[in-house]
This record gives structure tokens, C-alpha cells and sequence, in this order.
């Protein structure tokens, strides 16, 4: 099961006043829009729910757009033959909500092996931070870690971060963690660590499966090759709290190549730590 399905997650999306459902045992959020009527949103389930029991479900609440987004264990198949059965009514979103495609690694493996699995200048670039004196540690300070994704995502950063301090209150401390990337300023006369971070992650923890649902950094957090550092140890927390997978959560999907295009550059960075490419069913598309 993914975290959005999970009844954390449903804790979470009500503070974000969305109402709460279950339908032949799936979860399922709705809220009403002025104008737009009712959307309702189906997020990462094992199963599809029955048709027969969810379209009074759709009719009782007046629902004209479904975002259905399954688990990548569904196929592309039976998820096609399961929305042509929606009625003429109820539009199907074919824009995703949730990313597409994502990139998972094995942390059962030894923790060199999977050092090994990174491209050689990831690995540099793991080494030359330490060098340089950067330092991770893992933090409770959500706001510190909403500042710094905010000033690395520019001028509309805010977006980004938008219900991340209610995520972090639901999940943590049992299935939430937050890195915080420092630099070390070094002089003739001092040593120290700045406690200003430059670059920091937010984990989710959820079925053996650790989640690097956010990540930022300061322009001197990647002087200093923060990010890869930052991720690197990410894998090593997940692996000490018994994660067996690292799940890069998103890349650019190459099947719907007009979507996300600003993904590529971050695509490039999550592809250099190894792992395998996990893709999830379409929705419109076969």
C-alpha cells in the first residue's frame, strides 16, 4: 500500500477539507467546487473499486470530473476496461495529478553495493561534500526544511511546500523523517557549523517503502553537492529503519512527453543514484 492510501493520509487531506470515502474498500477523496461540481480523487489503490458500487456513489454526490491514479501493480489494460465502463456523465481527468513514472532502489542490498549502483560522478560528488565540510543531520524543524524548498523553487516556491507542515504533524515521528544539510565555515581562528541549512528532504515511511516526497536546496547547498549527498544519506536512514525500498517519488515519463517537461533536470539527478523505473497505468492511454 502507498501512503495515499493510507489513514494517515486520510487524516491529512481532511485538514485539507476534503471529505473522506471508502468504496468496495478503496479510499477515495471528494470536494465540492463552486461551478466545477464535485471532484472526486482515487489515489494509488491496489484494486479499482467496482463499478457497480462506486457510479450511486458518483450519482449520489453529483460528480462530474474522477482523477484515478492506481497502483503501478494494476495494468495498463485493466485499467482501460475498467473506466470505459464510467458513465457519459463523469469525466475522466486525463492529466495526472501524481507522477507517472518513478525510479525505486533496493535497500536490501549492502549499503557499499548500493553506493556502488550510483554513476561515478555521483559518487564523486558524495565524497567532494564531505570534503568541503557539508554535514547531514536528521532535524524536527519542518519550517526549516519549508524555507529552504521554498527559496529553491523560486519565485512561487510557496506552492510547492503548500500542506507540508500538516503532512509532517501527521506522519512524524514514526513515518516521517527530515535531513538537513549544513555548510562548515572554516577559518584561521574558528570552526563551525552554520546552522543554516542549505538544502534539506522530508521522508515518508509507509510499508517498507521510504518516500523522498520533497527535496531543496540552496544555490550554496549545490556549490556544495548537498542534494546528492543529502539523498545518499536518505538512503542509509531509510535502510536503518528497516526500509526495504527508496522511492525517488517522480520523473519525467517519456509516454506522455508533452507533460512535466521541466522534470528532466531532476529526472537526470535521480537516475544517477541507480535503481529500477516503475510505471503506473494511464489514464486514456494504452
Amino acid at each position: 500500500m502507498e501512503p495515499q492510501q493510507s489513514p494517515l493520509y486520510a487524516k491529512y487531506m481532511s485538514r485539507l477539507h476534503w471529505q473522506i470515502d471508502h468504496v468496495d474498500g478503496v479510499q477515495i477523496f471528494y470536494k465540492r467546487f463552486p461551478l466545477l461540481g464535485t471532484l472526486v480523487k482515487i489515489h494509488r489503490p491496489e484494486k479499482l473499486p467496482s463499478l457497480k458500487k462506486l457510479i450511486p456513489f458518483l450519482e449520489s454526490h453529483r460528480v462530474r470530473r474522477l482523477v484515478v491514479e492506481p497502483a503501478a501493480s494494476i495494468s495498463q489494460s485493466s485499467f482501460t476496461r475498467w473506466y470505459e465502463g464510467l458513465p457519459s456523465g463523469v469525466r475522466l481527468n486525463r492529466s495526472p495529478f501524481l507522477p507517472t513514472k518513478t525510479i525505486r532502489i533496493d535497500l536490501t542490498q549492502p549499503t557499499e553495493d548500493i553506493f556502488g549502483s550510483f554513476i561515478e560522478s555521483k559518487r564523486r560528488a558524495v565524497r567532494r561534500a564531505a570534503k568541503l565540510g557539508v554535514t547531514v543531520e536528521e532535524s524536527q524543524d519542518i519550517d526549516a526544511l519549508i524555507r529552504v524548498k521554498n527559496a529553491s523553487s523560486g519565485l512561487f516556491g510557496f506552492i510547492t511546500t503548500t500542506g507540508i507542515r500538516e503532512l509532517w504533524n501527521i506522519f512524524s515521528p514514526r513515518h516521517a523523517a527530515i535531513l538537513l544539510a549544513y555548510p562548515t565555515s572554516v577559518s584561521r581562528i574558528t570552526y563551525h557549523v552554520s546552522r543554516k541549512p542549505i538544502g534539506g528532504v522530508l521522508l515518508l515511511f509507509w510499508d517498507s517503502i521510504a518516500y523522498y516526497w520533497i527535496a531543496g536546496a540552496a544555490k550554496e547547498g549545490k556549490k556544495y553537492f548537498a542534494p546528492t549527498l543529502l539523498a545518499h544519506e536518505a538512503m542509509k536512514l531509510a535502510k536503518k529503519r528497516k526500509a526495504r525500498q527508496f522511492d525517488f517519488v517522480g520523473v519525467w515519463d517519456e509516454r506522455i512527453p508533452k507533460e512535466n517537461l521541466s522534470w528532466k533536470g531532476f529526472t537526470k539527478f535521480k537516475e544517477g543514484f541507480g535503481g529500477e523505473t516503475l510505471y503506473y497505468p494511464l489514464a486514456g492511454r494504452l
